[in-house]
């Protein structure tokens, strides 16, 4: 599986309240974590970069749609809507049931073909167990990098190839 290089703003705690406001698709939330999220994809983006916003639970992209939108404004990045899944519990509710070390890769898939050559670029509000994240690099079937707006340090209970630059190691 390809390596995943994942650009944090933060430590999840920090921006928890940032985070779920995110997701619960607030307006003001999502232009102060676009913003955020910007600095890193304007780092880390060339002119093959492609941002691709993470599909939730309903199978789709929603809130990440959103910020994948913002992020492109303020980058001038584009965006593609390519990824999908089959529709599932949300990870919250798939923790409680199966515990933390429980977690497996979920059903994503491309709607349509990647653009030949293409650099993408993973939108997602945060990366905890690394479960999504690894669904959508599977998915995808080349490397990506992972741009959210704070992570735990979950993923290290897995053997995924994830590497977090934190962001006094992504700035300097």
């Amino acid at each position: 599986m390809n390596k995943l290089e994942v650009y944090s703003f933060s430590d999840y705690i920090s921006v928890r309240t940032l985070a779920h406001r995110v997701k619960d698709g607030d307006n003001e939330s999502i232009t102060r974590a676009a913003g955020y999220m910007a600095h890193f994809v304007s780092l880390i983006a060339d002119s093959n970069s492609i941002i691709i916003p993470m599909p939730g639970r309903n199978g789709f992209a929603d809130y990440t749609m959103r910020l994948a939108e913002r992020i492109s404004e303020l980058t001038g990045v584009a965006y593609a809507d390519v990824l999908r899944a089959k529709p599932h519990v949300s990870q919250y509710c798939r923790k409680l049931k199966y515990g933390i070390k429980g977690m497996s890769l979920l059903s994503f898939f491309l709607n349509t073909d990647l653009p030949c050559g293409c650099k993408p670029i993973l939108i997602d509000n945060v990366l905890d167990t690394g479960t999504t994240a690894m669904s959508a690099l599977r998915a995808l079937g080349i490397p990506a990098d992972l741009v959210v707006i704070g992570n735990t340090n979950n993923y290290m209970l897995y053997d995924y190839p994830i590497h977090v630059l934190e962001r006094s190691l992504a700035l300097q």
